[in-house]
């Protein structure tokens, strides 16, 4: 159980009583880093994996039956920013959290991201060190490029993280995105999306503003 997921479904202030409690399960099903006895340290990213097997025993506890909790759960992202995702072995994804219910405004002077670079890559605890951008390869074709580094690691550390042919030649920052997602899931307790991904390399927080 979650202390820091389930808080963060109280500060939602959802509305209605039976979403509230179908995203209360999931909380409670939601394994989070940090001090558990901190509820109020809210990761940025939360989720989990959940089986079509376990949503009868899901229901029962909600005092619904099964296929409106599968309904609930498709409805959910109308009460809540999130990603539900359905796959076809029966594992529902779901990833949501403050980054979701808060994102990110566009910048007011938005810098030309199809071009040049060094640009800042804004993931929380990526945020100081690591850039993107893009650069000539063999032939004078060009590619994008990354280069990830922690906040804890320092200015003078090596990239963690690095997006580079030849192991990664991407063109568009959607590839760059995805590349970047899979990169780090070893990193995160849940994988991001590689939407959200992009909103971290095409638009600054607030507080950087």
């Amino acid at each position: 159980m979650s202390r820091q997921a389930i808080a963060y479904v109280h500060q939602t202030g959802i509305a209605d009583e039976t979403a509230k409690q179908v995203f209360l399960l999931l909380a409670q099903h939601t394994e989070t880093a940090g001090d558990p006895y901190r509820p109020e340290d809210i990761p940025d990213i939360m989720g989990l994996n959940l089986n079509d097997s376990d949503i009868p025993g899901l229901a029962a506890r909600a005092g619904i039956e099964p296929e409106e909790f599968r309904r609930q759960l498709r409805g959910m992202k109308q009460h809540v920013p999130m990603d539900v995702l359905e796959h076809s072995d029966g594992v529902w994804e779901i990833v949501y959290g403050p980054s979701y219910s808060r994102p990110p405004k566009p910048r007011a002077a938005k810098p030309d991201l199809t071009r040049g670079g060094p640009h800042p890559f804004w993931l929380p605890g990526w945020e100081k060190f690591s850039t993107w951008g893009y650069e000539q390869g063999p032939g004078g074709h060009q590619h994008l490029y990354a280069q990830l580094i922690p906040n804890q690691d320092g200015a003078d550390a090596e990239p963690r993280i690095w997006i580079t042919p030849p192991r990664h030649t991407v063109q568009t920052v959607d590839e760059l995105a995805e590349a970047i997602a899979e990169a780090l899931a070893p990193y995160q307790p849940v994988r991001m999306p590689a939407s959200l991904i992009k909103t971290w390399l095409t638009t600054a927080p607030l507080s950087s503003r």
